[in-house]
Order: structure tokens, then C-alpha cells, then sequence
């Protein structure tokens, strides 16, 4: 049986095309966490008919739209977007192609309402009907501004209303108006930095040629899905797996078969021709807090040199332990980079990390 039915669609663009592996994979991450922050933002009861690439298609049964209800849905959802888009720029670590562009991320709205039916597809139940063919065609419009909500005048009257437009679709003519959510971001709150502090004194340090262009060496370094290929001593590594690791998140290292250490991504300054990665925890015996960054510079052939520096703000025991600290991160150091040279000249690609976890 027809219902009425307020359907809407948050809609993501921004991104271009990706041909490198590494900005592809994250370019998927990304867009996967902004649609779970918008479906979290949901606080009028729409329900997910599906997800459409870099978009969601939502519904709600009711037979009068509320303006207001509309208006505060659509301003949560993209202040929540907009936040999010604000402060990952502060927090990310990497320098790919999605990383570094996905503050010019945009987000429209596609408001619309009339009479649907449903069509199950085995335990699937999605709307049907003219008005559900008419919001996908009204994703492509006249509006020339790149972050707006288009409301239908079948969900209220557009009469009076500012930026009122008529568009001629296969389907007919169909009149809306627009409103430009821009103008928003002035109420962001201004991003708080993630702190770049080191720890007082140096443990050790060393320095690395690798085969392997700087990028892509950057991956194998920062993303979890690499770490049990060539960091020693690990027996379980806990991760969120749909996020792009950048300053702030947390992990979780099993060692020794019941020693947990949780470790936070940081970072910190280096010249403008470098990399830097690193990791913090407090979890190290005689230290209050320990820091490992990984400093990358490339070189000629493709090649990157990659330095490691370890600090550490230390207890009063520590002092006296600090000979023995340094011995034993010279031994994990060694290992873990003979470790990484090997998998490397093994012919190791980071598109080839499924086959490679499969045959070793």
C-alpha cells in the first residue's frame, strides 16, 4: 500500500580519481567514517534505504514534513561533516593524495516527498516509486554553489522562499529551493592541535637506507595493516580498522603473550623536504612517557632514508636504567629494521599485502 514518505539524501563529493593503491584504500576509509558520522548524526528518525557510494538514501513514513525538524536535520549533519572535515586536516599523518585533499570534501542535500510503495528484494526492503526516481535525478541541478540543501516544493512551499529555482527533467518540471550551507562553518569551533611535545631525553637513534619510494615506505610504516610484517615481538595488535591512522587514535599491543601496551599516534615538527610518524606510550618500565618517531627523506632511485629517534621523559630509576634502555632499543630497532629491509627486497607491494599475509 502507497505511503507518504519524507525522503533525503546527504550526498559527498570532493574526491578525484585515485590510481595509486594507497589513496584508493584510504579515500574508502574516509568516506566510510563520514557516512557512519552522518548516520550517527540521524536525530529525526530517517531510516538507511541503502548506501550509494558517497552517499546515504534515507526515508522517513510521515504525512506532513516538518520545516523545522528538516532544517535542524540538515544543520546537525553538516556541522557534524564539517567538524570532522575541520579536524582531521589538524590530526592526519599522511601526505597521499585522499589525506592530503580531504578537507575539500563537500556536503549537499536532497530533500524531497511524496507517495512510495516498497519492493523486497529477499530480506531487503527499499522504497519505490516516481518521487524516489526524482530525487536521484535532482542530485544533478542548476545550483552553482557546492555545499547547499535543495528542498522540494512538494515537502513545503517554496513561495517566499529565497533561491527558488525550476528544473526540466525527463520526468517533468520540478520546483525547488536552495539553501547555501556554507555560511555555517562560521560556528565551527576552532580545531584544538594535537600536542607535538618530546620527551626530555634521547634514548637512541639511527639511520636506514630502504628501497622504497618515500610514500609508500610512509604506508608501510603508519598503517596497522603492515605492523605484523616487520615489528618483532607482537603477538596481537588491536586497531580501528576503517579509519586512516592520524594523530590522536590509539592502538593496542599485546607482547609477551598478556603485556598490554596502548600506544597513541603522534607527531611532530621536521624540514619541510621530510616525513614523520610516531607513536607514545606510557606503558615502558622506568619511563613516564616514551615517543618513537620515524623521520623520512627520499632519495635518488626511488630510495628513502629513514631515521628513528627514541625519547623518553624518565622516572628517577630511569636514570640509573638508562644504558640498559638504550641497549635494548638498539636490539629491537635492529631487528625490526632487518625485518623491514626484507620485506621489502622480498618484492613486497603494498597492493600485494593479501597475497603476501597468505603465503607467509
Amino acid at each position: 500500500m502507497a505511503q507518504n514518505a519524507l525522503l533525503f539524501i546527504p550526498d559527498i563529493s570532493g574526491f578525484t580519481e585515485f590510481v595509486h593503491h594507497t589513496e584508493i584504500t584510504h579515500s574508502q576509509h574516509i568516506i566510510s567514517e563520514l557516512l557512519e558520522l552522518l548516520l550517527d548524526a540521524n536525530t529525526i528518525g530517517l531510516q538507511l534505504a541503502e548506501i550509494e557510494g558517497d552517499a546515504l538514501f534515507m526515508y522517513k513514513l510521515v504525512d506532513t514534513p516538518s520545516k523545522a525538524l528538516i532544517e535542524q536535520q540538515i544543520e546537525t549533519m553538516y556541522m557534524a561533516f564539517s567538524k570532522h572535515i575541520n579536524l582531521y586536516e589538524h590530526q592526519r599523518i599522511c601526505h597521499c593524495g585522499a589525506c592530503s585533499s580531504a578537507y575539500n570534501l563537500k556536503l549537499k542535500f536532497i530533500v524531497h516527498f511524496g507517495e512510495i510503495d516498497f519492493i523486497k528484494v529477499k530480506n531487503a526492503k527499499k522504497p519505490y516509486g516516481s518521487p524516489v526516481i526524482q530525487i536521484h535525478r535532482l542530485l544533478k541541478n542548476d545550483i552553482d554553489i557546492k555545499e547547499y540543501a535543495l528542498i522540494t516544493k512538494a515537502v513545503f512551499e517554496t513561495e517566499g522562499q529565497i533561491n527558488t529555482m525550476t528544473t526540466i527533467y525527463d520526468f517533468g518540471e520540478i520546483t525547488y529551493s536552495y539553501i547555501d550551507l556554507e555560511p555555517l562553518k562560521l560556528q565551527l569551533p576552532e580545531a584544538s592541535l594535537i600536542p607535538d611535545n618530546v620527551p626530555k631525553h634521547k634514548i637512541y637513534s639511527t639511520v636506514e637506507l630502504f628501497n622504497m619510494p618515500i610514500l609508500d615506505l610512509y604506508e608501510v610504516i603508519s598503517n596497522f595493516d603492515y605492523r605484523l610484517l616487520w615489528v618483532k615481538g607482537i603477538d596481537e595488535l588491536e586497531y580501528e580498522k576503517n579509519k586512516v591512522n592520524r594523530a590522536g587514535l590509539k592502538h593496542r599491543c599485546i607482547i609477551n603473550k598478556n603485556k598490554e601496551v596502548i600506544q597513541t599516534t603522534i607527531s611532530k615538527k621536521v624540514a619541510s623536504n621530510k616525513l614523520v610518524y610516531g607513536e607514545s606510550t606510557d606503558a615502558i618500565p622506568f619511563t613516564k612517557k616514551l615517543s618513537v618517531y620515524y623521520i623520512l627523506e627520499e632519495k635518488q632511485d626511488e630510495k628513502t632514508e629513514m631515521a628513528i629517534e627514541i625519547f623518553a621523559d624518565l622516572k628517577p630509576l630511569g636514570l640509573l636504567m638508562r644504558p640498559l634502555l638504550k641497549k635494548n632499543f638498539k636490539k629491537v630497532v635492529s631487528e625490526n629494521f632487518k625485518a623491514l629491509i626484507l620485506l621489502i627486497d622480498s618484492g613486497f607491494r603494498l597492493d600485494q599485502k593479501n597475497n603476501y599475509n597468505e603465503d607467509h
